[in-house]
């Protein structure tokens, strides 16, 4: 049950991924801070403003994406995980499955191109859930269905998500979001992890949300003056609110990745 929460740390290469992501967002905010600051010294030339200024955005996006391409090769990594079994030295009859996990290699470009490609991947999966939910037939259905049943209809579509998420990760492909027979076979196979993984997903979401907002309101009442004191207490709930968004990375990447067995294709 707590497998998803601390897997990570017993990963060697854990340490060096987090301080690879946590810093990722510092160093595209100096180059888009240098860009900035380039575009303002020159602000006499209209055609060194604009060139600037798209670097600046450019730089200033780059570690979202950067991070959100982590998280799909990360989920990809743990689909295609393998396995062991681990047995106690005098046989009682009890064994463990035993998951090995590799992290993901280290490249930025790639990590922003996936995170990018996500992007499109999500769009195109929103797609036919839109011109579904506002196509005549259905609003009609809608209408002539009570309120207890319609919640119930939109919940089964969404259950849908996670096994089209989990498909995209699997076979980096923008289109795999719409291979709805992969994502019945998913449900349909593997019933209940799939559940159970989705529960602790959103359990664990709202704990997270919750977590957010206690420390987005530390954050608020923690007046920022010239006092030293009053800029430590705010990087230190900046670095807590950071690392808290990172270890969600891995958690969130393992109860996707694990809605099937190892292998699954």
């Amino acid at each position: 049950m707590f497998e998803p929460f601390i897997w990570m740390f017993k990963n060697t290469d854990f340490k060096r991924h987090f301080v690879y992501l946590f810093f990722i967002y510092i160093k595209f905010f100096v180059l888009a801070l240098i860009c900035y600051l380039i575009g303002f010294v020159f602000f006499h030339n209209p055609i060194l403003i604009p060139v600037f200024a798209i670097l600046a955005i450019l730089f200033f996006v780059a570690p979202g994406f950067c991070i959100q391409g982590y998280f799909w090769e990360l989920t990809e990594n743990i689909i295609s995980r393998d396995w062991d079994i681990k047995a106690a030295n005098v046989y009682n009859g009890k064994i463990k499955e035993i998951y090995r996990i590799s992290l993901p290699e280290l490249n930025t470009v790639r990590f922003i191109w996936r995170g990018f490609a996500s992007v499109v991947a999500t769009i195109l999966m929103v797609i036919p859930f839109g011109l579904l939910i506002t196509s005549g037939t259905f609003l009609s259905a809608v209408c002539a269905m009570s309120i207890p049943a319609v919640l119930l209809l939109y919940i089964f579509l969404c259950t849908f998500i996670p096994a089209l998420l989990w498909n995209y990760a699997a076979k980096d492909s923008v289109f795999a979001v719409w291979n709805i027979r992969k994502a019945v076979y998913i449900m349909g196979n593997y019933t209940g992890k799939y559940i159970w993984n989705t529960i602790l997903f959103i359990i664990f979401y709202l704990f997270d949300y919750v977590l957010l907002a206690f420390i987005t309101y530390l954050l608020k009442l923690n007046n920022i003056d010239l006092s030293l004191l009053s800029w430590v207490k705010a990087f230190i709930l900046l670095f807590l609110g950071y690392a808290q968004y990172i270890y969600c990375v891995y958690v969130y990447a393992y109860l996707l990745g694990t809605i099937t067995p190892p292998h699954e294709n």
